[in-house]
């Protein structure tokens, strides 16, 4: 009978777990063995169900001799990955992870039932696959006027190849605010996005006027989803709502397509209220705690 086996990093067969995140009902680009060898600097093991048929990732750090799974940063969902009609459970994974590991800490995306063990934490998606015309109305006043607002400032949206400069502007912006992200946290995600671009599943945007830059926004692209991870406006981009022209650009573009602006939600309401200006709707996903010590 197959069953639910831990593999070391070493012992993991890349091509066949890129093949099941491929064919299960939610292929992230972040449970891809090319971001997850980039974020977690090859440092990761996994959950396997018989021969690759689900995989579940377990991002491994080492403190003072003990080690622990944890959430890496610019990676908001991982958990199960499997077919919808998969027999197992979420706590049957949960369950099987080795108490070798001190402490757990994982989001988990919600394909499956979440158990009762599990926290649930809130994401927004905007739907796509849409008119652009039903889209736009899905969007409130103060978003439809700041979008006239930037239009009649003249901004523009393009994409660009500039990630160092969209990077740097993030850590002016949002490094204060934000001290948990060391200089090793921006390494291992300027890794992961250059390993993402050379498959096209990593895209940079600057929004300015002419010249004059006002913002850059930095999207990962899964088949579903085009995943909100990194903006960064400047003090006079947030004066003129740029962020708003950002993301109307997106819908604009990708409009009709079998995709959602993942905007990955966020644990602050004023965060989640501009989201909810485009229309976003809520979706749960889970937070996974366990430790030797609780």
């Amino acid at each position: 009978m197959a069953s639910i086996r831990h593999f070391g990093h070493n012992a993991i067969d890349m091509a066949a777990w890129d093949l099941c995140i491929s064919r299960s009902c939610r292929p992230l680009v972040y449970a891809g063995s090319t971001y997850l060898n980039a974020i977690c600097n090859h440092s990761w093991d996994a959950l396997i169900y018989a021969d690759y048929e689900a995989v579940f990732p377990l991002p491994v750090k080492h403190k003072w001799g003990m080690s622990v799974v944890y959430q890496p940063f610019f990676c908001q969902q991982l958990g199960l990955f499997a077919p919808k009609d998969f027999p197992l459970s979420y706590s049957d994974f949960l369950r099987a992870i080795p108490r070798r590991y001190v402490k757990v800490a994982l989001q988990l995306n919600p394909s499956f039932s979440l158990p009762d063990m599990v926290n649930q934490r809130c994401n927004l998606l905007l739907d796509l696959n849409r008119p652009y015309e039903t889209i736009y109305k899905s969007y409130n006043k103060d978003a439809r006027k700041n979008l006239r607002k930037c239009s009649d400032a003249g901004i523009t949206v393009e994409s660009c190849t500039e990630f160092d400069a969209a990077i740097s502007l993030y850590k002016e912006v949002w490094g204060p605010l934000n001290p948990v992200l060391k200089t090793q946290h921006y390494q291992s995600f300027e890794n992961a996005y250059r390993a993402l671009q050379l498959s096209g599943e990593a895209l940079c945007f600057r929004a300015g006027i002419v010249d004059k830059v006002l913002a850059y926004a930095i999207f990962f692209r899964s088949p579903q989803y085009l995943h909100y991870v990194c903006a960064a406006p400047t003090a006079e981009g947030r004066k003129v709502g740029v962020m708003h022209a950002v993301i109307d650009t997106i819908a604009k573009t990708n409009c009709t397509q079998d995709l959602y602006i993942d905007f990955e939600g966020s644990e602050l309401p004023e965060v989640a209220a501009f989201y909810k200006k485009f229309g976003a709707t809520e979706e749960p996903y889970g937070a996974f705690h366990r430790s030797i010590w609780t």
